[in-house]
């Protein structure tokens, strides 16, 4: 597997391949296709998505329920990767 040192490096160096890869508008399908490339985000995308469930709890115990901001106050780095990389959202236990 290739790691997400190479990942980034190639994104900056290989043109076709940055524009396959930002052709994939679906999280899913660009995931698939990282893939079949040789990549795996597994471990990462566990991270992410429990570094979104934490930002939701601290938000909540902040604000009134329901008016936390999704990405308010992130660092430039995380936005930018969780819109490479959206965090899925869990379904809530009162829904």
């Amino acid at each position: 597997m290739k790691t997400g040192f190479d990942f980034i490096q190639r994104m900056q160096q290989d043109e076709e391949f940055r524009r396959q890869v930002n052709a994939c508008l679906q999280c899913k399908e660009r995931l698939a296709f990282l893939k079949k490339a040789g990549y795996d985000f597994t471990p990462f995308t566990q991270i992410i998505n429990q570094l979104a469930k934490w930002q939701r709890s601290i938000g909540e115990c902040r604000q009134p329920r329901g008016s936390a901001t999704p990405g308010q106050g992130r660092s430039g780095f995380l936005a930018r990767i969780n819109q490479i990389f959206p965090a899925t959202q869990a379904p809530r236990p009162d829904r």
